[in-house]
Formats: structure tokens, sequence, C-alpha cells
């Protein structure tokens, strides 16, 4: 039984936890990356691990909803960058969702299989709250838009599955061919922002 943690422990362990397991999933992926790995790299047991998570993939969630809100940042000053055009602002933001492979070493470890993994061991209702999490984020993201000059006119669902389309681009490069995939990646983003800029339909 794992001893009690005062509340300064439990927010220097929180933190700890969040910060190797960016590093050991980043290195090792989630699969190959157990708790024992974690418990040995923060210094406490592995009973102690399940008082702050009820397994490695829910750290792994916490760790990627670090990682979201970094990258929703991100979108969100892309967009009201008033010193270019619409359509210029929309592909810059948009674009932002394809660097998280390169900027996020825990991105270039989740391929299609882990990210398969990953997805299975969400329950249904984990999957809905992530998807209304996505669209709330989306709706703020065409607010904040219009109101710096980006009239962007697609539904937030729908606008919402493109912006996912998008990111999951990053789990197929090898299958879209790396000599290819940034070119690939560029026209389908080209043809997004035209789209999600077009007048609503009545």
């Amino acid at each position: 039984m794992p001893r009690g943690f005062s509340e300064a422990e439990k927010r220097a362990i929180g933190a700890n936890l969040l910060a190797k397991g960016r590093e050991l999933f980043g290195a090792h992926g989630l699969r190959r990356t157990n708790v024992e790995d974690l418990t040995r790299a923060v210094g406490i047991s592995k009973g102690a691990f399940y008082l702050f998570y009820d397994s490695k993939e829910a750290l792994f969630l916490a760790i990627l909803g670090q990682i979201e809100a970094e990258y929703r940042a991100q979108l969100l000053a892309a967009i009201g960058q008033p010193d270019k055009p619409p359509r210029e602002r929309l592909i810059a933001a948009l674009s932002q969702a394809m660097m998280l492979r390169k900027d996020q070493p825990l991105f270039a470890q989740l391929n299609s299989d882990e990210f398969a993994y990953l997805t299975r061991a969400l329950t249904p209702e984990q999957q809905r709250a992530q998807l209304d999490d996505d669209i709330a984020f989306t709706r703020e993201l065409i607010a904040a838009g219009r109101a710096s000059g980006v009239p962007i006119g697609a539904d937030p669902a729908l606008a919402t599955g493109l912006l996912r389309a998008i990111v999951m681009l990053n789990f197929h490069e090898d299958t879209i061919g790396r000599d290819v995939f940034a070119d690939v990646a560029a026209v389908l983003i080209a043809q997004v922002a035209d789209y999600l800029l077009k007048e609503p339909q009545p």
C-alpha cells in the first residue's frame, strides 16, 4: 500500500509524471512504455502510480491534452495575424496541424497502429467527450477567425472533421509517400481552406 503524500508532493509527482511521460512516450511510444518505466523515472512505486492515473493510457491522454492546448493556442495565434490576407492566415493555421509530428516527439511515435491501440482503449463516452471538446474549440476558432477578418462559413462539426482529417495525415506519411507527403498535405490544406471560406449554404 503506497504511503500518503502531502499536497505539495502530489503536485510535484503529478507534474513529474507528465514530464517524464512525455519523454518516455516520445522516445518509445505508448505500447512499448509500461507503468514500471514511468514509476522508475519518477521514483515512485507502481501502487503510487495508480493514485494518479488508472492506466498508462490515462496518463498518455493527459499529456495529449497538454499538447492539444499548446496546439490550439498556435492555431488561434496563426489565424489572428493581422498582417496577412484571410486565406493565407487560414492556411497558416491549418498548417500548424502538420507541424505536430515534427515539433512533438510523442507524435512521431504515434503512428497508425499506435493510434488504433489508443482508440481501442477509449470508452465510447470518452470518444464522444473528445469530439464534443473538439467541436467546442472549432467554434472558438471560427469565432476568432471571423473577429479578425477570416470569414469561415462552414458548420463547426464539419470543420472539426476536416481539421481532424488534416491531423490524421500525420499518421500516414509512409502510406502517402515521404517524397510527396509535404506537397500532398499542402494541396489538401489549400483545398480545405478554400472550402471553409465558402459562404454557408442556405
